[in-house]
């Protein structure tokens, strides 16, 4: 196997407050998707290995990597360093990471997000990595997918009646969703008040694709049929994946409390970025909300997000509305990947938008209007041509 060997990753005495904090940034980099698979469970082995001299120490390394190792703390223990002890972590965390094989795509974007933090050009960020990752290893990478990309096409060309790509699959029939309809006059609540009450009608909605978890996004109670089964509103992109036969795309509805409940897609809409999914045992808990309409909406009035970015459940933030860009309410409430299909919620608990992108370059989201969630309640309640 290559190995790129640096020395200074080789610690000579026991642990130092300055290698735990490798440690704990190289943990931040390879669970950067918020999961961790098996080869990344190897991979951290060889970290422990790299950072440790001692089975004692090893099993330090072990608690820290099980109860320690929070990303923003991380980050936060890096933001204190002097500048060339940032430098200094840096050069040894991209030293370690590409030390038994290249670097992931979550592993780059968290080394990007560091170099940031520790005062590193772009430049210097790409320098560092290349020369960090041996070029026969890189051969040898290009090698194996030139190969894997042939035998790939090969396999496609012979089996493609097999390998279609299929769409996922909604549910027959679809009862009418009745809407709730807050009492008039309902009073504006301060942030705390307004979290407290919304907070059971907002989920996580975890998407699996063969029982393996591949990835997540929120959703808001929208309603109930007449037998009070409840339904789920969230974006389109967040369950509508194809995948090929005999691959099964399965999706849950993960409760504030942690508590998951198998769930079935209802509908997706084909005008609109909106879906609805229904778990069995929801009406039980979960707390529908009101729609309010864009054409009731002004620029500058506050607005709440809640939902799970980046796999931080039930996370709340507020901003304005920045603008209004039919169909969509443009706000610079914070929102990141997971965030997608939450609620934006007024001082009255009112839906006012289904959040649904953010800017990849500036502090900006945006949200479908309620006027769309109608539509596509109508469409739902349409045949499918």
């Amino acid at each position: 196997m290559d190995t790129f060997d640096n020395e200074s990753t080789r610690p000579s005495q026991p642990l130092t407050a300055e290698d735990i904090l490798l440690f704990k940034v190289c943990v931040s980099a390879i669970w950067s998707d918020g999961s961790m698979a098996a080869a990344e469970r190897d991979h951290l082995s060889h970290l422990m290995d790299r950072v440790s001299s001692t089975e004692a120490e090893r099993h330090e390394l072990r608690r820290i990597a099980l109860h320690d190792v929070s990303r923003s703390s991380v980050l936060a223990e890096v933001d204190s360093l002097e500048a060339g002890a940032k430098s200094r972590l840096y050069d040894r965390c991209v030293a370690v990471l590409t030390a038994d094989r290249r670097l992931r795509r979550g592993e780059l974007r968290f080394l990007a997000q560091l170099r940031r933090r520790c005062g590193i050009s772009f430049v210097g960020h790409e320098v560092t990595v290349w020369r960090a990752t041996p070029v026969r290893q890189l051969v040898r990478h290009g090698l194996v997918l030139l190969v894997f990309g042939i035998l790939t096409v090969a396999i496609v060309a012979r089996f493609s009646h097999t390998a279609a790509q299929l769409p996922p699959i909604e549910l027959g029939s679809h009862p009418e969703i009745l809407l709730r309809q807050a009492p008039a006059g309902s009073a504006a609540m301060d942030a705390e008040a307004l979290f407290e009450t919304v907070r059971h009608s907002v989920v996580k909605i975890n998407v699996l694709v063969d029982q393996a978890l591949i990835g997540h996004g929120s959703g808001a109670v929208l309603g109930g049929d007449r037998s009070g089964q409840l339904y789920v509103l969230t974006n389109r992109h967040v369950v509508y994946h194809e995948v090929a036969n005999p691959h099964l795309v399965s999706y849950e509805i993960q409760l504030e409390n942690g508590i998951q409940l198998p769930a079935v897609l209802d509908f997706y809409s084909r005008n609109h970025d909106l879906a609805v999914v229904v778990a069995p045992g929801l009406g039980s808990w979960g707390l529908p909300v009101e729609l309010r309409m864009c054409s009731d909406l002004s620029v500058g009035e506050e607005v709440f997000a809640l939902g799970s970015p980046i796999g931080l459940d039930h996370s709340f933030t507020k901003g304005v509305i920045s603008a209004l860009r039919w169909p969509m309410i443009q706000t610079d409430a914070t929102v990141h990947s997971g965030s997608s299909g939450g609620p934006l919620f007024d001082h009255r608990g009112r839906v006012c938008g289904v959040v649904t992108a953010s800017h990849m370059e500036k502090d900006f989201s945006f949200a479908l209007c309620g006027e769309t969630v109608l539509e596509m309640l109508d469409e739902r309640m349409t045949p499918v041509k």
